[in-house]
């Protein structure tokens, strides 16, 4: 039986592993989108259709647009204009959940800095930029005096407002002026987290061709008490099996709104916050699949979110089997951890790091995401509150505990700069 070609849209290194095993059952093409004006698109999906590919897949955030609009235009359904726009805007998403927390537009091209500040109604709170990613554009704000310093600084970046822009242009361009919601802001005001008594996660799904829901994976996202991230571990080290549902019925609910708008036919992964009285807070959606976790899901579970992914996109084929499955009912093969490698020091790379020790891991045959270059020089303006990442290390384990003891002997080691961190009281060498 001949093999479906498939196209990978913009895959990175670290992947190299997991295309050469898809290669196994797919012909895989690699593809790279130049930008997002329609004539990017079409030269995208003309190169698809003279290479025979059926369907793409894409996985970061800067592929989903291209992701949908190539798979449309390939003859596969995918998410609709309307519902895209809703998860790539942090106010509109959160306007689907049926119980939010407080939350408020800022947009201060049309309220000045007294009216934004009479509106907030909690302090401190979050103030986030409501289409930027990657952990930019997040502030806590502590009093109205800082957040008048914020919006200045905001209102005096012509590069940052440009690019703001042209993001929401792309992604209004193909629904009806008279369709779009009255308010798309810059800014949402939000209920502030405590993050030491909340657990945050992050939940995998998607919804099939005609709407059917389905719970995915599930995966803890491990910060240090700083809320400098620590690591991403699946499955959930804090989160049981026996709670599952819910997850599930908050899910249901939220994408349930969602599916009404035109979502469709696509993965999607919800970062949310759990709460010591059984609460689920919306962090963000992200209309796509989480590329890191591939691996997390192949080592755990032996599944494959990539190919998975594709296969959806193209007729909407299901997998037999879930990680969630498999978790609910105790099938883990084994568990799997990230290690964030991150810094909140400016400077070059290879003056933080040690090499030497990367290179080692990697002969151990660790796999090694370098989301950063040795050569790198980090400016004061790259650093965010949860640091910037330089590496992404997977280390499996019997038990949650052997990923912990190996998280803790390799950045023990890595450093060659000292950084201020505190482990959380559940993450203790043992």
């Amino acid at each position: 039986m001949a093999k479906q070609t498939v196209g990978f849209l913009g895959p990175q290194a670290y992947m190299k592993g997991a295309l050469e095993d898809m290669k196994k059952r797919f012909n895989v093409e690699e593809v790279f989108v130049k930008g997002w004006e329609p004539e990017d698109i079409e030269q995208a999906i003309e190169l698809c259709k003279s290479k025979g590919i059926q369907v793409v897949g894409g996985f970061a955030q800067k592929d989903a647009l291209h992701h949908i609009l190539i798979n449309v235009g390939l003859g596969n359904k995918s998410i609709s204009p309307m519902a895209f726009l809703y998860c790539m805007n942090k106010y509109l998403m959160r306007k689907v959940e049926s119980k939010p927390k407080w939350f408020d537009y800022v947009d201060p091209d049309i309220e000045s800095d007294d009216e934004i500040i009479s509106k907030i109604k909690e302090w401190p709170f979050m103030l986030k930029n409501t289409s930027l990613s990657l952990g930019r554009g997040i502030f806590r704000i502590k009093t109205p005096d800082q957040l008048r310093q914020v919006l200045k600084e905001f209102k005096e970046d012509k590069k940052l407002r440009e690019e703001i822009d042209y993001l929401n242009h792309c992604l209004k361009r193909d629904i009806p002026q008279g369709e779009l919601p009255p308010v798309v802001p810059p800014f949402i005001a939000e209920h502030l987290v405590d993050i030491n008594t909340c657990i945050e996660y992050c939940y995998e799904g998607y919804i099939t061709p005609d709407g059917k829901i389905v719970h995915y994976a599930l995966t803890e996202e491990v910060y240090f008490k700083n809320h400098q991230a620590l690591g991403y571990i699946t499955p959930p080290f804090n989160y049981p099996a026996s709670k599952a549902k819910l997850i599930e019925d908050w899910v249901d609910d939220y994408m349930g709104r969602l599916s009404e708008l035109g979502y469709r036919n696509q993965f999607f992964n919800i970062e949310l916050w759990h709460t010591p009285s059984d609460e689920i807070i919306l962090t963000e959606i992200n209309p796509r699949a989480a590329h890191s976790y591939h691996y997390n899901y192949l080592y755990s579970f032996g599944t494959s979110l990539f190919e998975d992914n594709i296969a959806l996109a193209h007729d909407g084929t299901e997998p037999p089997v879930t990680p969630w499955q498999m978790w609910k009912e105790g099938n883990v093969k084994q568990n799997t951890l990230i290690a964030l490698i991150t810094t909140i020091n400016p400077g070059k790379v290879s003056e933080i790091l040690d090499y030497d020790y990367v290179k080692q891991l990697e002969s151990e045959g660790i796999l090694v995401r370098h989301c950063k270059q040795a050569g790198d020089e980090l400016k004061d303006g790259d650093i965010t509150a949860a640091g910037v990442m330089l590496l992404q290390i997977w280390v499996t384990g019997a038990d949650p505990q052997q990923c912990i003891n190996k998280e803790i002997e390799i950045r023990s080691k890595i450093y060659k700069k000292k950084e201020e961190y505190e482990y959380p009281s559940t993450w203790q060498k043992k």
